[in-house]
């Protein structure tokens, strides 16, 4: 393991963050026990984790993935996060979303395509009301009671963009983009790695005065995300599941497509 180290800590960063996603695919990082992978992490070049989330850490085109959400909108914390699956595809942005029945907002859905309008969504929201679908203002009051993101954001590649965000502006301040703190969690019995960086102040410099990234160990992409404000408040906390690189067809963002519920 010595002489593997050595090597790894020649590579350049593109080649290391290369490397740190095969050996994830191919499930030789899981392998290693906890002191094992903090090796391989402490002989990573700062400039290699941002490189990992920016070229290795999404799947190319479309996926398919669920995600509970919880997001602290007007200083409000919600009771429970939502539950939602959602269809992505980055270039050109299409996303469909739908909130299951387990989680906040339960039935509402959302569509947006920017081939056709780029400035619009299209949508309702669940309950009894459900019926009702319309247009709404794509970063209008309407679309953002629910979330200070636009819906533009729900992709993987968001969390990407947070990263290389915050990478420039540790550069700017003089600091290294290497996370402040790198360890192994257990949750819920299982090895998560975690990636967590602590900015000194939070926007619009910084995402959030401390963003930490929650990764599986058997797939690239991240199991998770959450993320603090000053005064150690979440400001969000999401976790990702059943992530399934997808190729779509026409119809997957088509409004008239019988599995949507759009009226």
């Amino acid at each position: 393991m010595s002489a593997d180290f050595n090597q790894f800590r020649c590579l350049t960063a593109d080649e290391q963050a290369r490397l740190l996603r095969t050996r994830i695919e191919n499930h030789t990082l899981s392998s290693l026990t906890d002191e094992q992978i903090l090796s391989v992490m402490d002989v990573m070049k700062p400039e290699a984790f941002v490189e990992y989330a920016r070229s290795e850490m999404v799947p190319d085109g479309g996926c398919e993935y669920r995600m509970f959400r919880q997001e602290r909108v007007f200083g409000r914390w919600p009771d429970r996060p939502d539950h939602m699956v959602v269809r992505y595809q980055d270039n050109p942005r299409k996303v469909y979303a739908k909130w299951l029945p387990d989680g906040d907002h339960a039935g509402q859905e959302l569509l947006y395509d920017e081939t056709s309008d780029r400035d619009s969504i299209f949508g309702h929201l669940g309950g009894s009301l459900h019926f009702v679908s319309g247009k709404i203002a794509l970063d209008g009051p309407l679309a953002h009671t629910q979330s200070r993101h636009s819906v533009r954001d729900l992709g993987l590649q968001f969390i990407a963009r947070i990263v290389e965000h915050d990478a420039r502006s540790f550069r700017e301040e003089g600091l290294t983009e290497r996370p402040t703190r790198i360890e192994l969690v257990n949750v819920h019995g299982t090895r998560l790695l975690a990636w967590t960086w602590t900015a000194p102040s939070g926007p619009p410099a910084h995402y959030a005065q401390r963003v930490r990234l929650l990764f599986d160990l058997q797939h690239p992409w991240p199991r998770g995300e959450a993320a603090w404000d000053e005064r150690g408040r979440p400001l969000e906390l999401i976790q990702f599941e059943e992530v399934v690189p997808r190729h779509w067809s026409e119809t997957t963002f088509d409004r008239h497509n019988p599995e949507y519920g759009f009226r």
